[in-house]
């Protein structure tokens, strides 16, 4: 059985981004990323003359997207319909095959039930809108070759859908990534602009020692970004939720040590890369652990049962 994770979010809310630490300690090798972009029902034309957005439930497939993951998720490949951003069309359907972890990106991966079900974890990439704007700006406009006026136009069109049907998938995630742009806090102005929030739901699972260790030294010279990190409860309704907020630019080096206890916990490889780390890295290392865990707890209990099953001579 495959190991499937949900990533949930608006277009251009860093899916992919903090989808790479995962990629990272697991190894290509193990990991199969797919997009559910795929799985729109209708391309860039017929949208506009149905005058629906991306994010409309109407626009998307989701019968294909539970057979297909169904099928991934039994070990079974598939035909995968591919969406052309560039173009805005579909061109020839491609085979996928799984791999042990399979990540899944997309608008809607949540949206129904049955198919949130199939997931083994699942998150949800929450950026604030003016954040969502300029990323969205920097992808669609340098990337896609978009006009900025109609990156603009199509983010009102899409507000209403977003609040409506892509959101509401939040109640369902287990790690929430707020993400906000704030430079008001005077005394933390070296560090980078992006404030960090991960609500991890508190379940009782039952997690592997990891210690946050800092190399205190390398924080109170003269020439050290600084770094902020602040942790808490919080209830959200009726679940509780650990809270973690951070923002800044710390050493790797400061964080080696959790790194490797993290890669430890499946045998992993890296999932940090250069000398600098800021809150998003750090946003990946606990994404990436959280991961491990589950998957790590999953594999325990498939082996506990197969051991149970009778040998035939």
């Amino acid at each position: 059985m495959a190991f499937l994770v949900g990533v949930a979010g608006d277009s251009a809310s860093g899916k992919t981004t903090f989808a790479k630490g995962v990629v990272r300690l697991f190894g290509e090798e193990k990991v199969l990323s797919i997009s559910l972009d795929n799985y729109h029902r209708y391309d860039r034309e017929e949208r506009k003359r149905l005058k629906f957005t991306p994010l409309h439930p109407e626009a998307n497939d989701f019968k294909r997207i539970f057979e297909d993951l169904s099928a991934l998720k039994e070990g079974k490949s598939i035909r995968m319909p591919v969406y052309d951003h560039s173009t805005g069309r579909f061109v020839e359907p491609v085979e996928v095959k799984p791999k042990e972890i399979v990540i899944v990106e997309g608008l809607h991966p949540f949206y129904r039930k049955k198919i949130a079900d199939l997931f083994d974890f699942k998150i949800f990439i929450d950026p604030e809108f003016e954040v969502r704007k300029e990323w969205k700006i920097k992808r669609d406009v340098g990337e896609r070759g978009y006009s900025l006026d109609e990156v603009l136009k199509e983010m009102e069109l899409r507000k209403v859908d977003y609040k409506k049907y892509v959101e509401p998938q939040k109640r369902r995630a287990e790690v929430i990534v707020k993400i906000r742009k704030d430079k008001s806090k005077k005394e933390y102005q070296k560090g980078s602009p992006y404030w960090i929030r991960i609500l991890q739901l508190l379940t009782g699972e039952k997690l592997s020692t990891v210690h946050f260790p800092l190399n205190l030294s390398s924080m109170v010279e003269a020439e050290a970004d600084e770094f902020y990190f602040e942790y808490r409860k919080i209830r959200r309704g009726k679940k509780l939720y650990s809270l973690i907020e951070f923002n800044g630019i710390i050493e790797r080096e400061t964080l080696s040590e959790l790194e490797r206890a993290i890669s430890a916990v499946v045998g992993g490889g890296e999932i940090l890369e250069g000398e600098k780390v800021n809150e998003v890295d750090v946003a990946k290392l606990i994404i990436a652990w959280r991961v491990a865990e589950r998957y790590k707890s999953k594999s325990s209990r498939e082996k506990e049962v197969s051991s149970d099953l009778p040998q035939i001579s």
